[in-house]
């Protein structure tokens, strides 16, 4: 999530890019060559992901390095990627999220929360992780700003050890106008009205 959305916390693990210590682990685990069915989108770009068959390049090579096997599959955004990714069909994939409003469970509850509506399964592959689920449950139903933001930098953190996904980056959207343009209002879903807009002399 963002680090200007209350909850954001900077206390959190990373990881080095280490290909040899991925080889070693891999090593351990009997998994050398293990193939990973990699979907990413066609046709389409996302704030989060303006250009999908790069970051697929990228993160492919990376999995390459470390020791994977990697098969590519590109489909078509809507409907063949989605529902793909939805049906569990891809080992790795590519997927973000426009946040709807400035609340840190419309970023990390969206997706690792244990609510009927989430979408981890479809989104991240099933995982159990009730300790995050707790946190995520509690946070989400403390009132309190400076608590709330507290529980969350803390359900932050224990998302970061387990790491059921890989945070890649995050961007703001933005609004490129000429100096005529007026009228234009910013929306905070990206969902501008243009029939407000007009252009000066």
């Amino acid at each position: 999530m963002p680090p200007t959305v209350d909850g954001w916390s900077e206390n959190v693990t990373t990881y080095e890019y280490d290909p040899a210590r991925a080889q070693e682990l891999l090593a351990e685990a009997g998994a050398t060559g293990t193939t990973l069915r990699f979907f990413y989108p066609t046709d389409v770009s996302r704030p989060y992901l303006p250009d999908p068959a790069a970051m697929f390049q990228v993160i492919s090579q990376n999995l390459t390095d470390a020791g994977f096997t990697v098969v590519p599959t590109a489909l078509p955004w809507n409907p063949d990627y989605l529902n793909a990714v939805q049906a569990g069909q891809a080992d790795v994939h590519l997927l973000g999220w426009t946040g709807d409003y400035n609340d840190a469970y419309n970023f990390i509850g969206t997706f690792f929360a244990e609510a009927s509506n989430n979408q981890a399964s479809a989104e991240f592959g099933a995982f159990s992780a009730p300790e995050i689920f707790a946190a995520l449950a509690e946070a989400d139903a403390e009132p309190d700003p400076a608590d709330r933001t507290e529980l969350y930098q803390e359900a932050n953190e224990l998302i970061m050890d387990y790491l059921p996904g890989v945070p890649i980056s995050h961007s703001p959207p933005a609004l490129v106008v000429a100096e005529n343009v007026q009228g234009l209002e910013p929306s905070p879903l990206t969902a501008e009205v243009f029939s407000t807009v007009s252009l000066s002399d």
